[in-house]
């Protein structure tokens, strides 16, 4: 166990800098309840209040459904910001996890007294807010809990939390809706990890947090950064791009898997539980990877998997649907998937790393609202694209023909994507900041210093 805690262990961060283990659970609540109300919504929809449309029209539902939750998180991000700059991180922590601790309740009352799915798209535009107000405060206290050489680190235990929530959440959600027979009750659970967050971050977050200044809400300074920065520029479009593919499978996977593989929600836990314990053992190790063999490779390599992964997703529509849970297209299914997954958990780490490093210290949290910002251009441009198209394509009854054209469409978006990494994405060298540096901006000297956290 000191092997595994102890300085240089896999896990020796948190010795170093045991504040991110706090913030890294909160994360993880948060994340953990986004992304179990992501796909039983989309199973509740799919099986009980949208039981026998299309998959076309399903998938378009579901999409219009996500883009509630995202547009709304896109939109309010520079307000969000501006005001946690204003008023301390802290504040607008309490209030994201306060809001989601209640509308998943408001889900639950409108499932059970009106189920029409239109109904959840003003609970998800709260949910989108909160995401707005959460992510960025987040953010700011995860870079200030460590000092400035350690960004890279920090940032990979905030992305091994937002990962670990992804694994979680849905294998849990899903055995859950089973085992209560409706997927209305696991709305509930969403709300009490919610719960949780806001009690880890009321008992572990200081008040002095609310002095922490988060920069980069002003749209005249993030295109003054751009400024002379080519690389940044086209990183910003190939991570809009790649996020746009994800974007594209989030509403098709679960549709294509019962049209093409006739698989059931209660199929589904036993068939993530190895995924799910894949990204639980390998999160943060690999995460720190990039440290070691270099950013930029780790990012080509992250795309040579994603665009592989997706190959062999498009492929198995190829084949006859079947029913077989160890037939050739739902291994290759499988695969393609566990390679979506190492190539996020390696690739976004170096990729927020190369972004950093571009940027003196007291620019980070600009670059990173950047990123952001092309992170949820490309989502919406995906939802936008799956519901209207999939709106259009309502009358076609051949569904597993159909879906396959995201799939297709969203490898070709990947191998668009490896190729603009090798084109245009090269190490950066390290800025070390001097003594002089830190003088003339005071802001730098604060980004080496650690934010110390309450204990639980």
């Amino acid at each position: 166990m000191k092997k595994i805690l102890g300085r240089g262990g896999p896990l020796g961060i948190f010795h170093e800098y045991p504040a991110l283990l706090q913030l890294g659970i909160i994360c993880c609540f948060a994340e953990t309840a986004w992304a179990t109300l992501l796909i039983v919504m989309e199973f509740y929809f799919k099986e009980e209040i949208l039981a026998g449309e299309t998959p076309q029209s399903l998938t378009s539902k579901i999409a219009f459904a996500f883009l509630a939750f995202v547009g709304a998180e896109t939109l309010f991000k520079y307000p969000m910001g501006a005001l946690a700059d204003k008023y301390g991180p802290r504040r607008f922590v309490y209030f994201a996890l306060g809001i989601c601790s209640v509308t998943p309740i408001l889900m639950t009352v409108a499932a059970l007294t009106i189920g029409l799915w239109w109904v959840f798209i003003p609970i998800r535009i709260l949910d989108g807010i909160a995401a707005a107000a959460l992510w960025p405060s987040m953010s700011a206290l995860m870079n200030r809990a460590v000092p400035a050489h350690a960004k890279s680190s920090a940032m990979s235990v905030f992305n091994a939390a937002y990962v670990l929530g992804l694994a979680i959440g849905p294998t849990t959600g899903l055995l859950l809706g089973h085992k209560l027979g409706s997927n209305v009750w696991v709305f509930p659970f969403c709300a009490v990890m919610m719960a949780l967050g806001a009690f880890v971050a009321v008992r572990s977050i200081p008040r002095s947090a609310d002095n922490i200044h988060i920069e980069g809400e002003s749209l005249d300074e993030e295109r003054a950064l751009l400024k002379g920065r080519p690389m940044l520029w086209r990183m910003m479009a190939i991570y809009a791009l790649s996020q746009m593919g994800v974007g594209i499978l989030a509403p098709t996977v679960p549709v294509y898997l019962e049209e093409h593989f006739h698989l059931l929600q209660a199929d589904l836990p036993q068939l993530l539980i190895f995924p799910a314990l894949l990204v639980a053992a390998i999160a943060i190790p690999l995460g720190r990877l990039p440290d070691t063999i270099g950013k930029a490779k780790a990012v080509w390599i992250s795309y040579i998997l994603a665009a592989g992964g997706m190959i062999l997703m498009a492929l198995t529509s190829l084949f006859e649907p079947t029913k077989g849970l160890f037939s050739l297209p739902l291994m290759m299914f499988g695969v393609g998937i566990s390679a979506m997954i190492v190539s996020y958990i390696l690739g976004t780490p170096a990729w927020l790393g190369l972004t950093s490093l571009q940027v003196d210290n007291t620019k980070q949290a600009q670059a990173m609202s950047l990123m952001q910002t092309a992170q949820g251009f490309g989502v919406v441009c995906a939802f936008v694209l799956v519901g209207s198209v999939g709106h259009l394509l309502t009358n076609n009854t051949n569904g597993e023909n159909s879906l396959s054209l995201w799939f297709w469409l969203s490898s070709g978006i990947f191998t668009l994507c490896l190729i603009g990494t090798l084109l245009f994405v090269r190490e950066v060298k390290v800025k070390i900041e001097t003594p002089q540096n830190e003088a003339a901006h005071p802001d730098a000297k604060a980004a080496n210093q650690s934010l110390e956290m309450k204990g639980l």
